[in-house]
């Protein structure tokens, strides 16, 4: 939260990259690695860690915003508009534990890939 309260950015970005991500199995990170990659190419954003639910964003960042893609999606929208709109981002280090319980429940690679053609998708069809 600080670095938003301090007004010293509009977003903040939580980086289990920067922090620990404690049992993270080896396909998570590959995946992961391939998002950010992924991102990179996408929207220019020079991220560690582009699928963190972490985020912190100011009044500013909230008004501007315009979440238009369904489901999970709207995490990588996010992240470009924040490089269409020039917000201003930092990333803070957080932890993420991985149990048998958290990845029951998180994204498959399917859904990574789903994702990712709704918002190419989505970029055509504004």
């Amino acid at each position: 939260l600080k670095p938003v309260l301090d007004e010293e950015v509009d977003i903040a970005l939580g980086s289990r990259f920067l922090g620990r991500a404690e049992s993270i199995p080896l396909a998570r990170r590959v995946l992961l690695r391939a998002a950010i990659l992924f991102t990179r190419l996408t929207s220019g954003l020079k991220l560690t860690d582009t699928h963190n639910g972490f985020r912190v964003f100011s009044r500013k960042a909230a008004q501007t915003i315009r979440i238009r893609q369904p489901r999970m999606a709207h995490a990588s929208e996010i992240l470009d508009q924040i490089a269409a709109r020039g917000l201003s981002y930092v990333e803070v280090p957080v932890t993420i534990r991985y149990t048998q319980e958290t990845l029951a429940k998180g994204q498959s690679t399917w859904d990574a890939v789903r994702i990712s053609g709704q918002l190419l998708a989505g970029r055509f069809w504004k």
